[in-house]
């Protein structure tokens, strides 16, 4: 998943490229401007390679997506592999990006099958606006491989824009090759048993200004063949000042959550596939403790 914020400034410079931010010597702040040169793309693990169009480079790796620029050309191109076993499956993790930028798009192509490179492939134009309301367009090609997984692309410019970017992305798309994943399947198997993390706190004065606590907690258990339940609840509550240095009382809020499905390890990226949608992350074992996209979880005893 792209964080917001980066996704942001890649539109605001890669999209928009007259904004204040093609001001700033060497890209958006975290762009890496000076990243790899034109020449060959390749997805660890995922054993996915691609032929980089010319003057476009990786300007950011974020997780599983590789952000690509241009300083010729307006708009970047998102790449990211996953676990897809049909279109849909494919279609499902653009529409998740989507949500996770909090953008609401319409297909102004609607999603068409198609084979490129010798692949089965699904291709859509989708209409949107950035956070400034500006409109911005994007085109989509997810392309399936025979082992399994398959490469989401999609390329966002404004309307104007787009019939160039869209050439260069269908060039792009026309040199993917891709060999079976790497599994790595020692991790698959350390992964087994029960993973907790827990976080809380408590904020204010007491009884004369009021005060706030809040907790959350998530369980993830591996079975360590390949299959995975995970649970997890918060949990606030704020107590409001009342008279004579008293409370005069509380309110709060709790919600859970809950998922369960398959899961792989590719490289060191944990893949999970379960009814909400695939979910990828980098893992690093620490004795007793994971650390998997930021959070640290510990192992039940």
């Amino acid at each position: 998943m792209v964080p917001p914020a980066v996704f942001f400034l890649a539109i605001a410079f890669f999209v928009f490229p007259n904004t204040a931010f093609a001001q700033i010597p060497g890209g958006p702040p975290g762009s890496g401007a000076s990243g790899a040169p034109a020449g060959g793309g390749n997805l660890a693990g995922w054993n996915i390679e691609y032929q980089m169009p010319q003057g476009w480079r990786v300007v950011q790796n974020l997780g599983r997506v590789q952000m690509l620029g241009s300083d010729t050309e307006a708009g970047a191109i998102f790449i990211a592999p996953g676990l897809y076993a049909s279109a849909n499956e494919s279609i499902a993790d653009l529409t998740s990006f989507y949500q996770s930028m909090n953008l609401t798009g319409y297909p102004t192509e609607p999603p068409s099958e198609t084979t490129i490179a010798g692949l089965r492939a699904v291709v859509a134009t989708i209409a949107s606006q950035d956070q400034m309301m500006r409109p911005v367009h994007g085109r989509f090609i997810g392309m399936l491989t025979p082992h399994g997984t398959g490469l989401n692309m999609l390329a966002m410019t404004t309307p104007d824009k787009l019939e160039t970017l869209r050439a260069t992305l269908e060039r792009l798309a026309a040199t993917v090759k891709a060999k079976p994943p790497s599994i790595n399947r020692q991790a698959i198997a350390a992964l087994a048993g029960t993973w907790m993390l827990y976080s809380g706190g408590y904020s204010g004065g007491g009884s004369v200004t009021g005060s706030t606590s809040g907790s959350h907690e998530e369980t993830v258990v591996f079975d360590g063949q390949g299959a995975f339940q995970y649970q997890s609840s918060s949990s606030v509550t704020v107590y409001t000042p009342g008279s004579g240095g008293s409370y005069g009382g509380g309110a709060g809020s709790a919600s859970s959550d809950s998922d369960q499905g398959t899961y792989t390890v590719i490289d060191r990226t944990l893949v999970l596939k379960g009814t909400k949608g695939q979910f990828a992350v980098d893992i690093q074992f620490q004795g007793d403790k994971l650390v998997a996209g930021g959070k640290t979880y510990l192992r039940s005893r």
